[in-house]
């Protein structure tokens, strides 16, 4: 295991400074690195992925990349098989200020094709299946609205309807009114959206701009609208985009997209072809190895009008359905010990938390660990291939468990060893697995190859016993291996 030097990306979407989490990651893994707080920090990289390859902390000249090609061992048997000699995931952190573009991301082989037509554009040959795990509150659009629901839209925003027009609104009122056809509502749905996406611009821009106008001088979005919208919440969003993006068509994708706010701790997955756009807030993304976007409003980059709306799902979607719940892992405490008391074991909840985001695909799968303040210690066990893990907050050791010590373990999820207010626990045994010792702060990157077992030592802090802000937080990406189980 060891250290990375990952790249960060300064984008006009991102946090500015020390707003921004990138910026504080940043700042608190590198006391070297000079940053500019006036610019904006939009993504951090964590892979290899060329347009932002990862280095050796050690050996700055060797790329993650590199170092894999030289000891493709590193990934594992089952990476291997499946994915090659390469990291077949790139994990991030985002930090959103201003809305990114209407988007979706190809199937495989779609993007296959569009890479062998415009290479120029998209720069690799791989799908982009991405999740997204927010650190703060989080706002996005995902997915198509009901057909009621836009429906609603459309008659409500005069602006809307006279670029949508009344045929494509009575196929929406209609279909609406039919119990679980969801052909018919994509058929609809479809229509009314590409009517609003090809039409002519300089009028879309004009009544874009006619709507933000009518907003900003006080009046209200007044019409009826199902499942208890909040009519002012999208006012204000609508507000916000329209003055970020003045006449951008994709302002009015606010009424065809679901409007979702994510709690810390909350996840969406997002397939290929499924619509979306990221709105606000800090975020862990992973995803497969790949750069391809498909773009269509809320940019000034490139819009490939006509390629987003051929691919796009345009099944209706709920807000609930959208959210990716993760599943909790056992944790098992330490039995008590010469150097651990049963009272001392009860006292010292809450215990560690490790939630598993593993969605449908095979290329990745991410856990996110929480372990308090009481908890000095937390073994992480091995993996079949290699990860990534990335210290959010918390400070302390990552000391690696030479084999035949960690074989005492082999069968558990995770072993948490909780200490008195002194400080570390005296255990001969746990002393006597000192092997390689890696500090870490926030923002600390550390790559695990695979078979590694290692455990996370947290310093004491002063605070009050068990309070949540001083629960060290971090996130640990690797290959789906559930995918590869012999009964699925």
């Amino acid at each position: 295991m060891f250290k990375l030097r990952c790249a960060f990306q300064i984008y006009d979407w991102g946090k500015v400074g020390r707003s921004s989490a990138v910026f504080q990651l940043l700042k608190g893994s590198s006391l070297e690195l000079e940053l500019d707080d006036t610019k904006p920090y939009a993504e951090l990289w964590f892979g290899t992925h060329p347009s932002g390859p990862s280095l050796l902390s050690d050996c700055p000249y060797m790329s993650l990349d590199s170092y894999i090609s030289k000891f493709p061992r590193c990934l594992g048997a089952i990476s291997e098989e499946n994915f090659g000699h390469s990291l077949p995931f790139l994990l991030k952190v985002l930090s959103i200020e201003k809305a990114l573009s209407i988007q979706a991301h190809p199937t495989k082989e779609h993007a296959q094709l569009l890479h062998a037509r415009r290479p120029d554009l998209y720069k690799d040959a791989n799908h982009k299946p991405e999740l997204a795990i927010a650190l703060t509150p989080f706002e996005a659009l995902l997915g198509f609205r009901s057909p009621k629901h836009i429906a609603s839209f459309v008659q409500g925003v005069p602006e809307l309807l006279e670029i949508v027009g009344n045929d494509c609104l009575s196929d929406l009122v209609s279909v609406a009114q039919l119990v679980e056809d969801e052909d018919s509502a994509s058929i609809a749905i479809k229509a009314a959206y590409q009517k609003l996406m090809l039409s002519d611009e300089q009028k879309v821009a004009s009544l874009v701009n006619q709507l933000r106008d009518r907003l900003l001088q006080g009046e209200q979005l007044q019409f009826s609208v199902p499942d208890n919208i909040n009519l002012s919440e999208l006012t204000d969003v609508f507000i916000r985009l329209s003055t970020q993006f003045p006449g951008d068509v994709g302002c009015f994708s606010l009424f065809f997209l679901n409007y979702i706010k994510l709690e810390t701790g909350q996840a969406v997955f997002l397939e290929a072809n499924l619509p979306h756009a990221y709105l606000s807030g800090d975020c862990v993304e992973c995803m497969a190895c790949s750069d391809n976007v498909v773009r269509a409003g809320l940019t000034p980059k490139y819009k490939d009008v006509d390629c987003l709306l051929s691919m796009l799902e345009y099944e209706p979607r709920t807000a609930d359905d959208l959210i990716f719940p993760g599943e909790s892992r056992p944790v098992e405490l330490p039995a008590a010990g010469p150097w651990l008391s049963d009272t001392e074991i009860t006292s010292r909840l809450p215990t560690p938390q490790v939630t598993r985001f593993a969605p449908p695909v095979e290329d990745f799968a991410v856990d996110k660990l929480l372990i308090p303040s009481s908890c000095r210690a937390f073994e992480l066990l091995p993996l079949p291939c290699a990860s990534i893990l990335v210290f959010i907050i918390g400070s302390g050791f990552l000391q690696h468990i030479p084999p035949k010590l960690a074989d005492d373990t082999a069968e558990k999820q995770s072993v948490s060893i909780n200490a008195n207010s002194s400080g570390f626990p005296v255990d001969a045994q746990a002393a006597g697995r000192l092997h390689q010792v890696l500090e870490f702060t926030r923002g600390t990157v550390v790559f695990i190859s695979a078979g590694i077992s290692c455990c996370i030592w947290q310093l004491p802090q002063d605070h009050t016993v068990n309070d949540p802000s001083d629960a060290c937080l971090a996130f640990r990406a690797f290959v789906n291996v559930d995918q590869f189980q012999p009964d699925q």
